[in-house]
């Protein structure tokens, strides 16, 4: 049983903030880690990643002219910074579109990947639990949640997130496929990002925000396994299904800066062209960039009838890596 990619749709804050809300310039030109985006959106303080992600849903299926209530069977959501410490948003968005989907996972790994690996778990329900048709919501909120603070915004990593939010609407079909997914899992590298909170543990009370614990030594070590893993699992997952890396289309990643989407491509002698991104733009989207520009793309009508896009990644500082391919129809 395939699962198919029928619908995407990317909402956006209004909030732009440009580089002159950020300090420490000198060394973000400096820093391969934290340079290279012009502007970036911010979520406001009031605003929840739920209203966002039940607007996108609620767009996508007038779009598609669907019913929440039949035409949704499981809901599965990302966000970055949830609106609560204890509970998802996945069971809020069910009710604000007013839907009655039985399977609902707010999962909290694999951050820039999750669009994925989230695609991936649907597909394992509609293999086992007989799931038709779901919603895969994604959402990144640390731009404004954490680095839009007065106390975090002089670091020179507080220029490079983002905020974004998308929803894609998948059912068990060959109408759009999936052809492969490919994943790993590097546990060695799974508490190499952690918060800084000035000594404190991110739930303890405090008087600063806090931010992401990125010294040089674990730059150096986040980009040089980037660099790494991202081509090997779109070799691997090309492999899978006997295509050469020359058929891509298009490819779509995550977009952590500008050296690592100019060395993925470079590293698959991908032109410039067949790489979508949105970094100048939108910045660092995290988990959000995939479905993001995969939406920004469709609604430009890039795609064309046997496209072949593959979409990969990593995440945080690398414990998860991942790539699928999806065939344009």
């Amino acid at each position: 049983m395939s699962i198919s990619l029928i619908d995407v749709e990317e909402l956006m804050p209004t909030t732009i903030v440009n580089n002159d809300y950020f300090g420490e310039e000198e060394i973000r030109r400096t820093n391969r880690m934290f340079s290279g985006t012009n502007e970036r959106r911010h979520i406001g303080k009031k605003e929840l990643a739920s209203d966002y992600l039940s607007s996108a849903a609620l767009t996508l299926l007038t779009r598609l002219n669907l019913n929440a209530k039949s035409d949704i069977d499981m809901i599965v959501t990302n966000v970055s910074i949830p609106d609560e410490p204890f509970t998802g948003c996945g069971a809020v968005i069910n009710k604000k579109i007013g839907g009655n989907a039985k399977w609902i996972f707010d999962i909290h790994n694999t951050g820039c990947i999750s669009f994925l690996y989230l695609t991936d778990l649907v597909h394992t329900y509609m293999q086992s639990k007989n799931v038709r048709h779901a919603l895969i919501c994604v959402a990144q909120t640390a731009g404004g949640r954490i680095f839009g603070q007065e106390d975090t915004r002089q670091l020179a990593q507080a220029a490079i997130p983002g905020d974004g939010f998308a929803v894609a609407y998948v059912t068990n079909n060959e109408e759009r496929p999936f052809l492969s997914f490919e994943f790993e899992n590097y546990p060695d590298f799974s508490e190499d990002m952690r918060t800084a909170c000035n000594g404190k543990s991110w739930w303890e009370a405090r008087d600063i925000t806090g931010s992401i614990d990125f010294n040089e030594s674990k730059s150096a070590m986040i980009i040089a396994r980037g660099n790494k893993t991202v081509p090997k699992m779109i070799r691997k997952v090309c492999a899978s299904k006997h295509i050469a890396i020359d058929e891509i289309n298009y490819l779509i990643t995550n977009q952590p800066n500008t050296n690592f989407l100019r060395n993925w491509r470079e590293a698959l002698s991908i032109p410039p062209e067949r790489q979508l991104e949105t970094f100048e733009q939108y910045a660092n989207l995290f988990g959000a960039a995939i479905p993001v520009n995969l939406a920004t793309f469709m609604k430009k009508d890039l795609f064309k009838a046997g496209d072949l896009i593959c979409m990969a990644g990593f995440s945080h500082a690398c414990d998860y890596s991942g790539a699928t391919l999806l065939r344009w129809t």
